[in-house]
């Protein structure tokens, strides 16, 4: 990849920070795209050693 590419890239990240999800929080907030994405990728991070088949680089 180029340059160009990777602020491709960066840029599509940054609207999901604008772009509500459907559902709401335990608090009644309604989340991003960015928020829910992070919270999963995390997730799955941390859980990556209770998953031994899984390719944590295409989880994440």
């Amino acid at each position: 990849m180029d340059a160009r590419e990777y602020l491709e890239i960066l840029h599509v990240a940054e609207r999901l920070k604008d772009t509500p999800r459907h559902c709401t929080t335990t608090k009644r907030r309604t989340e991003s795209v960015a928020e829910h994405s992070w919270r999963i990728s995390l997730m799955a991070f941390l859980l990556r050693h209770e998953f031994k088949d899984i390719d944590i680089n295409k989880v994440v």
